[in-house]
């Protein structure tokens, strides 16, 4: 069922139960106190005859001819025994005869019936001339009233018909303006030619504030798909282009070796390391490239755990430096502070920072471990070629090298340091760079202490 629909058919629903509700209301409260007014007035009535009976005692009238002096348009007075016989009836209906109530000493109200007819009656105690207490009951025909009821009922049932109807009609055209705008919108959503090349929808100033909530969540999501779109294409261009020069140059010698690899050993034994180098260089690239896809889908949120840094970098530097043949020296402040942190993502961090500082220097890689109050700080420091100013900002994007023509002989893909900065952004690692041309580059990373070595469990 369409938004629209559900709107119109529950704002009708819930008026036309109010209106219905009120309606009753009218018709029970109207009929509930003119009867109570009519039973009032009864009341009043017997109340006279009673006094006026005590009257015409002390006149030395009979009670029964102040009876027929109160005798009402159209009703019944009966005088009851307490043996329950009837000592005076006056009735201007001899059918009228039929209505009775039990006998009573106490005074009340009550509506009855008699046939279709409907009657309000008055029961009161009356001392009458012998000394004897009767029971005086006066019913009095309100079918005038009932009529009355009759037309209420019918004039409020056409009244709701009319107002139901009237709420649904204005409920469509209430709903269409409301829905009308979101239409519009859905369709333009529903441009595939738009949603491919990522265009925004422009807001209007008529537009409801919730309207433009949403218009702004939809071009905030088409930006954002444009972006993660733009990435994509770059990445593979980026990949396809770091790709092409290893499969160029094992091109190359392959054509070169089917022409003379038969005939000169010197060629053959040069294309058969030229190819074996390209080959695993691809396979650095390759495995780069799936490394940075795992890194971005992965969830660093999970396994973490409280570690001692000086433990984890000990060991990681010590792997490190006979992998490298690099003496990798780790220094702290005498501290051995604990971060909660996912240990995997922690030391492939470490290893890029490393390995980086390895490729471009020949000196010693220095390590300092320190902290303050609330963070710990992790220096790594090499003595190489160092990092232009103007291109610190530009490092941590996929496939930037520095020395594009040293890249190649270290075999660097362009991928750590975007790695790296996704692996910190993902464990909430803040990370600054220092360098100077010629003289070498310190990347420190900056971590929340969670705990000391004392209170760690």
């Amino acid at each position: 069922m369409k938004l629209g629909t559900k709107i119109q058919l529950y704002t009708t629903l819930m008026i036309a139960i109010v209106v219905i509700l009120i309606n009753l209301l009218i018709y029970f409260s109207y009929k509930h106190y003119s009867l109570e007014a009519e039973m009032g007035q009864l009341e009043n009535r017997g109340n006279n005859i009673i006094s006026e009976v005590q009257n015409a005692r002390e006149s030395n009238i009979s009670g029964e001819t102040v009876l027929q002096y109160f005798s009402l348009s159209d009703g019944y007075i009966a005088l009851q025994d307490e043996a329950g016989d009837y000592i005076v009836r006056i009735a201007t209906d001899q059918s009228y005869v039929e209505l009775s109530e039990d006998y009573s000493t106490k005074q009340y109200t009550d509506v009855t019936s008699l046939g279709e007819q409907h009657f309000v009656m008055s029961s009161q105690p009356i001392i009458w001339d012998n000394g004897e207490v009767y029971s005086l009951q006066i019913f009095e025909n309100v079918e005038f009233l009932y009529s009355t009821y009759n037309i209420l009922k019918w004039i409020l049932v056409i009244s709701t018909v009319v107002i139901i109807l009237l709420v649904f009609i204005l409920n469509r055209v209430i709903t269409n303006l409301i829905i009308g705008p979101i239409k519009q919108m859905i369709r333009r959503m529903n441009d595939k030619e738009g949603v491919r090349q990522f265009k925004t929808i422009s807001t209007n100033e008529s537009d409801t504030e919730e309207l433009k909530m949403l218009t702004d969540s939809y071009n905030d999501m088409m930006l954002t798909l444009k972006a993660h779109d733009e990435n994509q294409q770059a990445f593979i261009m980026n990949a396809s282009h770091e790709l092409k020069t290893p499969l160029t140059v094992i091109s190359s010698y392959a054509k070169m070796l089917e022409r003379f690899g038969q005939t000169r050993s010197d060629l053959l034994d040069e294309g058969i390391t030229a190819i074996s180098d390209e080959t695993l260089r691809m396979k650095y690239l390759t495995e780069q490239f799936l490394s940075f896809t795992q890194v971005s889908k992965e969830d660093a949120s999970e396994n973490k755990e409280y570690i001692p840094v000086v433990h984890l970098v000990n060991d990681v530097s010590k792997r490190l430096e006979k992998a490298f043949n690099r003496h990798i020296e780790v220094s702290t402040d005498g501290t051995n502070p604990h971060i909660y942190i996912n240990t995997q993502s922690f030391e492939q961090l470490i290893k890029i920072f490393l390995d980086n500082a390895y490729k471009y220097s020949q000196e010693s890689i220095e390590v300092n471990i320190s902290k303050d109050a609330e963070k710990v700080f992790i220096e790594i420091r090499d003595r190489g070629i160092g990092i232009p100013q103007a291109e610190l900002n530009q490092i941590f994007e996929r496939f930037y090298r520095v020395d594009k023509a040293r890249a190649r002989k270290t075999g660097g893909s362009g991928l750590g340091l975007a790695i790296a900065k996704t692996l910190a952004d993902k464990n909430g690692i803040e990370i600054k760079v220092d360098s100077e041309l010629n003289k070498g580059t310190t990347f420190t990373l900056i971590i929340d202490m969670e705990v000391d070595h004392d209170e760690a469990e």
